[in-house]
């Protein structure tokens, strides 16, 4: 089944402080598209809604079959910033860049919104005429992302956003058409076997966050740890890189540090969400524990920690970040989406990568927003050390 969604978007501009003018931007239509042959009765409606998989919920909706509950749902997900106008099985009429995304929505979960936020921030702050169509796969199962791949060859689209893991780009670099350029902003190139020349990068190179922080102190480090995937990569590069002197697992079972630091170390590498790291520091505290450097990653800019973790306790924090300059107006139209790209790194991701595929691809004549160079196949950003104030974050 396929629903197009026509925005009639109008949007303050941003440029004037002082001043916010009405600005009409032209029409953008976006159009779900479920790759799944099965029917989606209310029962499955209701499992799509209780899973939060709202994009899937969207494609695969039959007002047949919903009762009052799930046509309520329907128009509350399909309301956006401004008017929005519903048509099913219609063509889309416009004229616009056709730009895909290619979504598994069970293996990113909450990171689906982020991408279309970030999309349509983009195309909205700088007046594209655009179609946007979501190629939902569920999953990154070689079936679900054939037919994804087959379906955008068909619609002759050939600038594609795929936040996908690193299973889904080695299957895209193996069986994409060469001619099809995709842009994953949820990895980095590293994380890939190997890829083919028509696949960009966007994600985070943590081994670089990792010798930036290092350069603030590499001695007698203890790494705090959950047991995610990401953590582990990012162990290995401090072990690799850093004098590390004991590693512990917090989770659900061992959450708890008393006890478990018999040694005051100088330096401790958070390698945790931001929750545990103040639980963390908080326990270190509590055992007199607190180290001379709190050293983190980019999981934890976030100004959440600032409100989580009293500024005495954070004073010798280091958090190595990536996101650099924002301009106004694309984070302005991402904050009425309710996205703060200043300390998102997949919406930052999303729209670098999108702005340079347009820009260098779909239409030269556009000049890039954003300055970050692609150097081989990836986005390679400014990684620069903060510390924090009573407020905000400060580049040390």
């Amino acid at each position: 089944m396929r629903k197009i969604i026509l925005i009639l978007l109008v949007v303050f501009s941003f440029a004037d402080a002082k001043v916010q003018r009405l600005s009409p931007v032209p029409p953008a239509s976006i159009e779900y598209i479920d790759l799944d042959p099965a029917p989606c009765d209310l029962s499955c409606l209701q499992e799509l809604s209780q899973k939060n998989l709202i994009f899937s919920f969207l494609a695969r909706y039959d007002e047949s079959v919903a009762d009052a509950e799930m046509k309520a749902l329907y128009l509350a997900h399909s309301k956006g910033v401004a008017k929005i106008v519903v048509t099913q099985d219609m063509k889309a009429g416009l004229s616009g860049q056709k730009i895909a995304i290619l979504l598994p929505e069970k293996t990113i979960g909450g990171y689906s919104h982020v991408i279309s936020d970030a999309v349509f921030a983009y195309i909205i702050s700088e007046e594209i005429n655009a179609e946007v169509k979501f190629y939902l796969t569920g999953t990154e199962e070689p079936n679900a992302l054939m037919s994804a791949i087959k379906s955008i060859e068909r619609d002759g689209i050939s600038l594609v956003i795929a936040p996908v893991t690193a299973r889904g780009a080695n299957f895209l670099s193996n069986y994409s058409n060469p001619n099809t350029l995709f842009f994953i902003p949820t990895l980095h190139y590293s994380a890939v076997k190997e890829s083919s020349g028509n696949l960009f990068f966007g994600g985070i190179d943590y081994e670089e966050q990792v010798e930036k922080l290092l350069n603030v102190s590499n001695s007698d480090i203890l790494i705090l740890h959950d047991e995610s995937a990401l953590a582990k990569s990012i162990n290995s590069s401090v072990m690799a890189k850093g004098e590390v002197t004991n590693s512990l697992t917090i989770n659900t079972a061992q959450s708890s540090l008393t006890g478990r630091v018999a040694k005051k170390p100088t330096t401790v590498f958070l390698n945790l969400p931001t929750n545990s790291v103040a639980r963390s520091i908080s326990e270190l505290k509590i055992d007199g524990f607190l180290p001379e450097y709190l050293l983190s990653t980019q999981i934890n800019y976030a100004p959440r920690l600032l409100s989580l973790v009293g500024y005495e306790d954070r004073k010798n924090l280091y958090i190595a970040n990536s996101i650099g300059n924002v301009p106004e107006n694309i984070a302005g139209v991402a904050s009425v989406l309710n996205l703060d790209i200043y300390f998102n790194w997949v919406a930052y991701s999303t729209v670098i990568g999108l702005d340079y595929l347009y820009s260098t691809f779909a239409n030269p004549e556009h000049k890039r927003v954003f300055s970050e160079p692609v150097i081989g196949s990836s986005i390679s950003y400014d990684t620069r050390v903060y510390r924090s104030d009573k407020y905000k974050f400060i580049e040390n």
